[in-house]
């Protein structure tokens, strides 16, 4: 039996075991919205749920609402990374070529790669304790490509890209009739958002996810904000009902009640400062993101890798992340805690 070739050399990205006793802060969940979310789960689903295929009308407007686009701009996924599949296998035929400011989040290499794309990679730069989109060198390598990708906020350097080099790189790919992918899965952490002035363009398609801030990672719910066409065309290779209805109801209850959310997320803004604040008088290499994680150097014979360990304590590291290169050796990246789990983070700090 021959396989797809493309699938065989892709390589893959693996989601890690976890023992859920861990302190959980290597996928960037968010563990600030247990009150929230408890409001919506007492008496939220009914059996009608679980045997009725689910409708997605209320989602689409409510969506619309929120992210001030017409509904028909508007493609509900089952998470992000669905979201990425579909869009790539929609706007990169095999042979192509994209550039793709690295490192981003690897499922993106992965989609590319098993569709026959050939990534086009320009490294970010890192200037002291921050990094930097390569404005210039991105440009240059638009002119013999089929398209860009750009993730603002990154993931995993936490950085934003520069609003003005953003828009300038929009409209050069829309300038030359090309795809530009813009993953905004932490937009809310960011606030500055591309659809504004380029939603319903036919060239630009903007992921996002309810996974980080809004806390619904386990419910896998995503969307694409695209132009109409677009959409009707994403429509024929995404399932009909390919989100549930306990994700359609979450987030409903999410996007009806922004000003809890936004408390939740001040307290998250505290336990950050205290961390970074922990760090720095610790003398711990800390980079401050606009995501919901934080980038710890362990540069000295990983010792903060190893109490991390001792402590029980999850957290990905980024020294080995694709198409990174040397820029993240001996980065640790690691998911702002709850209350509960700072008090653990920072003694690991301490005895580290």
């Amino acid at each position: 039996m021959k396989l797809h070739p493309h699938t065989l050399a892709a390589g893959q990205w693996r989601a890690p075991e976890r023992d859920f006793s861990s302190v959980l802060l290597d996928l960037n969940e968010n563990q600030f919205l247990e009150s929230f979310l408890d409001t919506f789960l007492t008496g939220a689903l009914s059996p009608r749920d679980l045997y009725t295929y689910p409708n997605y009308r209320l989602l689409l407007d409510a969506l619309a609402d929120y992210c001030q686009v017409p509904r028909q701009h508007l493609l509900l996924t089952n998470g992000a990374d669905q979201a990425i599949d579909l869009v790539v296998r929609l706007v990169f035929a095999p042979g192509a070529r994209v550039v793709i400011p690295s490192p981003v989040f690897s499922f993106y290499y992965q989609m590319l790669d098993v569709n026959g794309v050939t990534s086009v990679v320009v490294p970010y730069e890192r200037h002291g304790q921050s990094f930097r989109l390569p404005y210039d060198a991105v440009l240059d390598a638009l002119p013999g490509s089929d398209g860009l990708i750009l993730c603002n906020p990154n993931n995993p350097l936490g950085v934003q890209i520069e609003p003005g080099d953003l828009h300038r790189l929009i409209n050069h790919c829309v300038g030359l009739n090309k795809p530009v992918i813009v993953d905004e899965c932490y937009y809310e952490y960011l606030r500055h958002s591309c659809l504004p002035a380029f939603s319903g363009l036919e060239q630009v398609f903007v992921i996002r996810s309810f996974s980080k801030y809004f806390g619904l990672a386990g419910l896998r719910l995503g969307y694409v904000v695209a132009g109409a066409h677009a959409v009707r065309q994403l429509l024929k290779v995404r399932g009909p009902w390919d989100i549930n209805h306990a994700a359609v109801k979450a987030a409903l209850h999410c996007l009806s009640n922004l000003p809890a959310l936004a408390s939740a997320h001040g307290r998250q803004d505290h336990v950050r400062t205290q961390l970074i604040e922990c760090c720095q008088g610790l003398g711990v290499g800390v980079i401050d993101t606009h995501a919901n994680f934080v980038l710890l150097d362990d540069c000295h014979e990983q010792r903060l890798t190893k109490a991390l360990h001792r402590a029980g304590i999850r957290f990905a590291d980024c020294s080995g992340y694709p198409h990174a290169g040397a820029l993240l050796a001996n980065v640790l990246r690691v998911a702002i805690p709850g209350s509960a789990d700072l008090h653990t983070l920072i003694q690991a700090l301490h005895e580290a």
